[in-house]
């Protein structure tokens, strides 16, 4: 028996076990061989590795050959995002490991950074303590959600909501029904024949999953304004996008129902950077600058600058538009998921921003993870052995719906 992702089946493989979707329903029986149309269903369903009879006869991923110049630059920009981890746990060495094989690989060029300069001198516009009281107080003035977000918020509530209703909400918003339509037609679901109306895409995705996406889709959008020269929007939805897609493969494999609250869980992770940047420029200058030239943990500037961290700032935003109070646990414990409503979904937000990290794809502004809940990492190390996997997702499913989302900043 061997365990083998679902990008690497072959048409004549035998499984060695059934194969169940999040829902416990039976997809394909043991004994079973593997046809092309059986590798889309797989995919459709979320499906991220099979026990096939046999060896799986694949390669272990080796550092391909590089001149030593450019693997002492890779070797330093691995090191430095993981300096605050301990690379004798099994599962972190195994993400730092993949991780550099696939830089050496050039997997995703020399992804765009933040705007950031080493401009020490810039001093802090007000002082902290009365930043904080501000923040504390919630006077801060958050934009009202819009109309279609309170819309899809009451419809998600709603137990009776069918997916016309839904379909009625998001095809109020031209733009966000383009957005979703060409999501669920792109690779990334593979369905085979193409869906041109959002009611089929709720019936085929689910009401939940599509107002989860549709909702993480018009959060971005409200923050795409923010001038260049404070964030470099593309570079931050890029490693906010792979943290979404990371969480979604990472819920499949746990065999987690509702993937797509953990995908939008994952895009919407460092939201508080977001808040402090629209209304807070200044002090964002200064928290990005002070991880830049110091090498210090943006994360532990933003607790010197405003007392309290991006997190616990995001809190405000997603308190304030009234979303799912899942949802806010899994961004809001992203850092400190065992304090979370349900530890193993932020752990799951919490390591896909760790691979995320790790491959250098975009920026969240961290050039160092700046915390490791072991505990929850522990619980997750039944992962390891499908942590390659993991990657090999990733690495194939992100430049489509980097395609797509990359209209949410412009």
């Amino acid at each position: 028996m061997a365990y083998i992702a679902v990008d690497n089946l072959k048409q004549g493989m035998v499984l060695d076990a059934d194969v169940h979707d999040v829902n416990t329903r039976l997809l394909l029986s043991k004994g079973q061989k593997i046809a092309p149309n059986h590798i889309r269903i797989l995919k459709i369903w979320g499906i991220s590795g099979v026990s096939i009879v046999g060896s799986a006869n694949e390669k272990d991923e080796d550092v391909p050959p590089i001149d030593d110049k450019n693997l002492e630059r890779i070797k330093k920009a691995i090191n430095l995002v993981f300096k605050n981890a301990d690379l004798k746990n099994p599962l972190i060495r195994e993400v730092y490991k993949n991780s550099l094989i696939h830089r050496l690989k050039g997997a995703f060029g020399n992804s765009p950074t933040l705007n950031c300069h080493a401009c020490t001198e810039n001093p802090i516009p007000s002082k902290p303590e009365k930043l904080k009281n501000r923040i504390d107080q919630s006077d801060i003035k958050l934009p009202d959600a819009p109309t279609i977000i309170k819309e899809l918020n009451q419809v998600i509530d709603d137990p009776l909501a069918t997916s016309n209703d839904v379909a009625q909400v998001v095809t109020k918003s031209p733009s966000l029904t383009a957005i979703l339509l060409k999501i669920v037609n792109s690779a990334y679901y593979g369905f085979p024949s193409k869906i041109d109306r959002i009611s089929r895409a709720v019936t085929i995705i689910g009401t939940k999953e599509i107002s989860g996406l549709a909702l993480g889709i018009c959060v971005m959008q409200a923050f795409k304004d923010i001038p260049k020269d404070i964030l470099n929007m593309d570079a931050f939805l890029r490693h906010s996008l792979s943290c979404g897609m990371v969480s979604r493969i990472l819920a499949a494999q746990n065999n987690l129902a509702q993937t797509e609250q953990l995908f939008v869980a994952g895009l919407l992770h460092d939201i508080g950077k977001l808040v402090v940047c629209k209304y807070y420029p200044e002090h964002a200058k200064v928290c990005l600058e002070s991880g830049f030239v110091s090498n210090a943990s943006i994360f532990e500037a933003e607790k010197k600058i405003f007392g309290l961290a991006h997190p616990q700032i995001a809190k405000l935003l997603l308190t304030k538009w009234n979303l799912p109070s899942e949802l806010t646990s899994d961004i809001v414990c992203h850092h400190a998921p065992s304090k979370a409503h349900d530890p193993q979904k932020a752990g799951i937000v919490h390591l896909a921003d760790m691979i995320s990290h790790g491959l250098g794809i975009g920026s969240s502004g961290e050039r160092s993870i700046p915390h490791f809940d072991y505990h929850i990492l522990d619980n997750m190390t039944n992962s390891i052995d499908r942590i390659k996997t993991v990657f090999s997702q990733i690495i194939h499913q992100f430049s489509p719906m980097d395609a797509i989302f990359s209209d949410i900043s412009k």
